[in-house]
């Protein structure tokens, strides 16, 4: 796997200015504690998106879309903030969401594994939030746009 500076990545893609000094960590589930867990990744997607790892991401609206979504294969431009939803019917706009806050000065260098620029996964048992959030699954319609199919050169 190469190894990257994701600001760099970010800054090159125009997304900086949703670097903070966190990452993020999105559910539908309120936890006291990320710890780790197999990860299952789509068909066609690359073996890093599907470890026994903690995922996080430095791009807080993605966390709020992999936390907002409904069940099922999501597609997302992140780029654009388009997304489309295998099942938009079981999408529920009240429904409460959690974003998590984890200060990634507190993970070793060497647990991380970047995968892409939008999501690193961390291969620690456990990890304790700076701080957790929560959000109606509704707050992700403020930010992306659901459409029926993202253009097959957009899919991430």
């Amino acid at each position: 796997m190469d190894d990257y500076n994701s600001n760099t990545l970010l800054e090159s893609s125009g997304l900086i200015q949703n670097m903070s000094k966190y990452l993020y960590h999105g559910s539908k589930q309120s936890f006291k504690k990320l710890i780790k867990q197999k990860a299952i990744a789509p068909p066609g997607r690359p073996p890093e998106e599907a470890l026994d790892a903690i995922y996080l991401t430095p791009d807080f609206l993605f966390a709020l879309a992999c936390a907002a979504r409904p069940p099922g294969t999501s597609n997302i431009d992140l780029v654009r903030r388009i997304i489309s939803f295998q099942y938009p019917d079981q999408f529920n706009p009240d429904e409460t969401i959690y974003i998590y806050f984890v200060d990634p000065i507190g993970i070793p260098e060497e647990k991380k594994i970047h995968i892409d620029p939008w999501q690193i996964a961390v291969i620690e048992d456990e990890i304790t939030p700076a701080k957790i959030e929560t959000y109606k699954s509704g707050d992700l319609l403020k930010h992306y746009k659901v459409v029926d199919e993202l253009p097959k050169d957009q899919d991430e």
